[in-house]
């Protein structure tokens, strides 16, 4: 139970080893009560008999034995103290004693070795200079706290003495260098940059200049023109090549001298362009011998950037060049000579287009290996103005002619192909530029060609609709009041139909990308379907028979245009399919509406829903128009159009074919068939060609 980790568990469990010594619990709990009160009994005694010990005596007797001790150790400090005090006095004796003998010591090696060095000087022994002034270098250092005591600034001023004398006799030396012993030079040269490195670059200065003396001189008067350029850089490199071969030096000195001598070069370069007048062909071959010498000692355009503010001279002499070039080619026939027939593969561009791209080509290979700046951009501009010259001067003007010959087609196809292949150059001459420059190019202008596309497609179209004049001339003549039952193909359908072809066989094999061969593929669709439909306009009456005959031959000609791209050696792709299924479809579904009768007034409006879809009120008034229903009675069909409309949610906005279809206003005003036909014709293909206006880009990207 003295432990101080006791466990009462342990008794606990042997007391009550088994569950019949519970019995004895009320036993065991007065005898632990017992034993409580005999401890507690024997506590209270422990501390009373505590209480009544006087401790006063043990604690005052304690407290003078601490103050002893203490007294003692203050005077066993003081004691130790005034010991060590005499060693500290000499510790610090010894000191000063030891730096005064080291200053003396070295004050004494500082009076020596410029005592030596002196007594040496006259020798220009400057490889045992420069080791003696070496170590003077180095107790200098060493009295630099000391300057203000007067013995050794005097000292100080004995040494710079020296030093100066040192210095007037290299530079002396070096003056007449050819005949000292390059060792001794060197480590003169190395003197120089210990004492100060300001040294160093004067007499770098000095050398330079000294170097190039003559080349000043020679050069100064008439053999400094530009004519004597290639001269000054072979007598330039006779010098580096003699400084290359001296050993006078610890640096190397050709590096700076050839930046001294560009510096010199550059200036006199800039002056004599200044105040000369400076022909092309010198300024180019001047500048080419520059960057030659440049290019030898691996040089970037340290000398030639001189040359850059004056190649505008060259820029506008090869303004003046592309001027000549585009008289000389509106002189020449466009076609290429091959293109007899066509049935030659030569393929039909602007011979004068691929040789203006030669020409940039050409002049901006040869510009590029000079400059990199921003010439480069002006003669980017240049091409880029000369080629809206070109467009403007040679190619337009072949438009305005009045001849639509089988022969004026390849002069239209000719537009198209140099419209097209002007634009796919351009953007690979302008990622040409781009790579030349860091510069920032502008943009070409390629707008003006894809209009130059456009048109030619138009006139293309409108070539073919002068050969279709004879063939609606007969149209227009047919006798429809008297047509009594429906016959074979008429007869100006079968014409059309031959003049499309005759036309196709020889535009389509002349158009090189396919694209446009699909692009003007489907201009025509959309022109014969449209001007069918106004044409419809001019047959009087339009009884069904005649509505009958005219439905066979556009179907006829439906057969025909799904064939257009064949002429081309071309497959048919389902897309044109598509697009010509479509327009004709619009066309036979309007020609089955001027079939229905126009009583009663739900019949006409029920069917033209059923075969139009329009919702356009306007587009339903044309329709009236071709039934020739009394105008006073529009008025009950619209209401009736409205009503409907209003129950069909599935109309389409407006029809494309009655929107591009003309009134007849004109026509009741006294127009002839004929003249109403000439008048319109030119509208419908600027029509179209304005919905087509983007075309050329977007087939342009279908490779």
């Amino acid at each position: 139970m003295n432990s101080i980790d006791y466990d009462p568990r342990t008794h606990l469990n042997e007391i009550f080893s088994s569950p019949d010594t519970l019995n004895e619990l009320p036993q065991l709990l007065n005898h632990t009560s017992q034993y409580k009160q005999q401890l507690t009994s024997e506590i209270n005694e422990s501390i009373a008999q505590y209480q009544r010990v006087d401790l006063s005596n043990d604690i005052v007797n304690l407290v003078n034995t601490v103050k002893e001790v203490k007294e003692g150790s203050q005077s066993t400090k003081e004691s130790i103290t005034e010991m060590t005090s005499s060693i500290q006095k000499l510790d610090c004796y010894k000191k000063n004693l030891v730096a005064s003998m080291t200053v003396l010591k070295r004050l004494q090696m500082l009076i020596n070795v410029n005592s030596t060095l002196s007594s040496i000087l006259p020798t220009h022994n400057y490889k045992e200079i420069y080791q003696l002034l070496g170590v003077m270098k180095e107790l200098l250092q060493f009295f630099k706290p000391y300057k203000s005591i007067d013995e050794i600034n005097q000292i100080n001023l004995m040494i710079v003495h020296t030093q100066n004398k040192l210095i007037d006799d290299i530079f002396m030396d070096f003056e007449e260098f050819h005949n000292k012993d390059e060792e001794q030079l060197l480590f003169g040269a190395k003197i120089l940059e210990l004492i100060d490195v300001q040294y160093k670059e004067k007499l770098l200065a000095w050398f330079y200049n000294f170097q190039l003396r003559d080349l000043r001189e020679v050069f100064s008067g008439e053999a400094g023109s530009l004519d004597n350029l290639g001269r000054r850089f072979i007598y330039f490199k006779n010098i580096l090549k003699q400084v290359q071969q001296y050993k006078i030096f610890p640096w190397d000195v050709s590096g700076e001298i050839v930046q001294e001598f560009c510096k010199m070069t550059k200036q006199d370069i800039s002056k004599l362009l200044y105040n000369s007048k400076v022909e092309s062909k010198s300024l180019l071959d001047n500048l080419t011998t520059t960057l030659e010498f440049e290019k030898s000692l691996n040089l970037t355009n340290e000398i030639s950037l001189a040359f850059e503010p004056y190649l505008s001279i060259w820029v506008h002499e090869q303004d003046r060049y592309l001027n000549s070039k585009i008289l000389e080619f509106s002189a020449l026939s466009q076609l290429p000579p091959e293109l007899k027939d066509v049935s030659s593969n030569v393929p039909n561009i602007a011979v004068s287009s691929t040789e203006l791209f030669k020409i940039f080509n050409r002049l901006l290979v040869h510009i590029s290996k000079l400059t990199d700046g921003d010439t480069i951009v002006d003669l980017a501009k240049l091409f880029n103005r000369y080629l809206l010259e070109y467009n403007s001067r040679i190619l337009l003007p072949i438009l305005s002619t009045e001849d639509y010959s089988d022969e004026s087609l390849k002069y239209f196809t000719m537009l198209l192909n140099t419209g097209d292949y002007i634009i796919g150059n351009v953007d690979e001459l302008y990622e040409k530029i781009q790579k030349l420059t860091k510069n920032t190019i502008p943009q070409f202008n390629t707008d003006a060609f894809y209009q130059l596309i456009n048109r030619s497609i138009s006139s293309l179209l409108m070539k073919m609709s002068v050969d279709y004049k004879p063939c609606w001339r007969e149209f227009f003549n047919i006798a429809w009041e008297q047509l009594d039952s429906v016959n074979d193909i008429s007869s100006y359908m079968n014409d059309l139909k031959t003049k499309t072809s005759d036309n196709l066989k020889i535009i389509l094999p002349l158009i090189i990308r396919d694209s446009y061969v699909r692009n003007f593929c489907d201009k025509l669709v959309e022109l014969l379907v449209t001007t069918i439909a106004n044409n419809l306009k001019f047959v009087k009456p339009l009884q069904a028979t005649s509505v009958e005959q005219i439905s066979m031959d556009v179907y006829s000609l439906k057969e025909l245009a799904l064939k257009f791209p064949l002429y081309s050696a071309k497959d048919v792709s389902k897309s044109y399919v598509k697009f010509v299924n479509t327009h004709f479809h619009d066309l036979e579904s309007l020609l089955k509406l001027l079939m229905v009768p126009i009583v009663p007034v739900e019949n006409i409006i029920e069917s033209y829903f059923e075969l139009i879809g329009d919702k356009s009120i306007s587009n339903f008034v044309k329709v009236l128009n071709l039934k020739n229903v009394d105008r006073t009675s529009h008025h009950k069909y619209i209401e009736n159009f409205k009503l409907q409309l209003s129950i069909d949610d599935g109309a389409v906005t407006s029809c494309g074919l009655l929107q591009n279809l003309e009134d007849e206003e004109e026509l009741s005003r006294g127009a002839t068939p004929e003249i109403k036909l000439n008048e319109k014709f030119e509208s419908h293909v600027n029509k179209i060609n304005e919905n087509f206006k983007n075309f050329g880009k977007f087939f342009r990207k279908d490779e």
